[in-house]
């Protein structure tokens, strides 16, 4: 690594990285954005080519916003099933597949990325 400790390139230095729960926190961390990354492609001139500015498609329909929409907004499972002429149990398929998409383990981790993903 270049940079001493007056940060001149000229002298090198190095950095001892050893076992610990915030290099395990930053590898898990990376691999979640590794996870999301999208490839990006350089073309002769060195421009960044092969991305879609409109961005993924949309996993979600017009269903699945809603039930996200009043789960985020504490409504039960059975009053979300009623208010949309569902079954509990479709609720509670439709709400776990949302939980896999978005990576999430609980229901407040789905909210927190529904939010952060544009779901809502």
């Amino acid at each position: 690594m270049p940079g001493g400790p007056d940060g001149s390139p000229e002298e090198p230095t190095s950095a001892l990285v050893r076992d610990s729960n915030l290099l395990a926190a930053l590898v898990a961390l990376f691999e979640r954005y590794w996870e999301d990354a999208v490839p990006l492609d350089v073309d002769d001139t060195g421009a960044v080519t092969g991305t879609d500015a409109a961005g993924p498609p949309d996993p979600l329909g017009p269903t699945d916003r809603r039930i996200l929409a009043l789960l985020v907004a504490g409504v039960a499972d059975k009053a979300v099933a009623t208010q949309m002429g569902l079954s509990r149990r479709t609720v509670q398929r439709r709400i776990q597949r949302l939980m896999e998409l978005a990576g999430a383990t609980t229901r407040m981790q789905l909210a927190w990325q529904a939010a952060r993903r544009g779901w809502l």
